[in-house]
């Protein structure tokens, strides 16, 4: 059965005249009149009885009425739902991120992607480099966020740049190197240095710096995270080398600690990626805008 002579049929019983139903459609009238001929072909019994001006609806016609309603509603629900998602206003969005990015400029972005979108899900998740290249992989994301990624993974997933930023000196606000415009390895080398694991993908451009500078690369503690390293450097412990999204989320949030620039310069990118052979939602892409907004304002000038 028709859903559109549905429609009709039901405005014909609501204003009780074709003429009624007809500006409340916005069509002709004739239109009106042929669609309820046409019902009444597909029914086999006849919908309405010319009272006068006006249209008497048969019992057959009331209890037909009565039990399109809910077909009806449920045709204007779905409609509802796919204009929703044809405009991006609904659905889920699975995201999966390294801590670098994760606890610095993607807060932000998400929040302005639901402000836009709110009835969207989010799912969110903070992950060591290599498993957010696994969990895109296989799909388990719609979405990643990771700095620092070897080229060759541009084989297996789609790797958008969303940003370039430098390694960076962390320090306690009061240390002797605070006062400095920029440190290099020599500058370090005399304190206690925090630094990341040699199995990180951020460790090995620190320790080339150094070996390059012909300054041992000694470390007093070292950890997993760019974070650990930042809350070790405002508890006093040291200082550290570590990307500028990881530093300058510290420093705002913790305070008492000072961001000085690391000579040699060392430059990391960060990547939006997904998987090779899928194309990403358009949800997806919004977030990658917003992140990209994020990362101006994060930034400093």
């Amino acid at each position: 059965m028709n859903l559109r002579l549905i429609e009709i049929f039901r405005a014909v019983m609501q204003s009780h005249t074709t003429v009624g139903a007809a500006r409340a459609l916005q069509i002709s009238q004739p239109a009106v009149s042929s669609a309820i001929r046409q019902l009444e072909s597909q029914v086999g019994f006849t919908l309405f009885d010319r009272v006068g001006n006006r249209l008497s609806a048969t019992e057959e016609a009331k209890i037909l009425f009565r039990d399109s309603e809910s077909i009806f509603l449920l045709s204007k629900a779905l409609n509802h739902t796919v204009e929703e998602l044809k405009n991006e206003r609904l659905g889920q969005l699975r995201i999966v991120a390294t801590p670098q990015l994760g606890h610095s400029v993607l807060p932000a972005a998400i929040n302005d992607l639901l402000k836009q979108r709110p009835k969207v899900k989010v799912f969110f998740d903070v992950r060591r480099s290599y498993n957010v290249v696994e969990i895109i992989e296989s799909r388990a994301a719609d979405i990643g966020f990771a700095i620092a990624l070897e080229p060759e993974l541009e084989q297996k997933l789609h790797m958008l740049p969303v940003a370039r930023v430098q390694m960076v000196c962390l320090a306690p606000a009061d240390h002797p190197l605070a006062r400095r415009k920029s440190v290099t390895p020599q500058d370090i080398s005399p304190y206690p240095l925090i630094g990341l694991e040699l199995g990180s993908r951020l460790s090995p451009l620190v320790l080339n710096a150094f070996k390059q500078a012909g300054t041992p690369y000694r470390t007093a503690v070292e950890v997993r995270y760019s974070e650990t390293a930042c809350l070790l450097a405002q508890a006093g412990v040291g200082v550290t080398v570590v990307d500028l999204f990881s530093a300058m989320a510290q420093a705002r949030h913790g305070g008492g600690l000072k961001i000085i620039p690391f000579k040699p310069a060392i430059e990391v990118e960060a990547f939006a990626v997904s998987a090779k052979n899928r194309v990403p939602s358009r949800l997806a892409l919004l977030l990658v805008e917003e992140t990209q907004k994020s990362i101006r304002r994060f930034q400093p000038a």
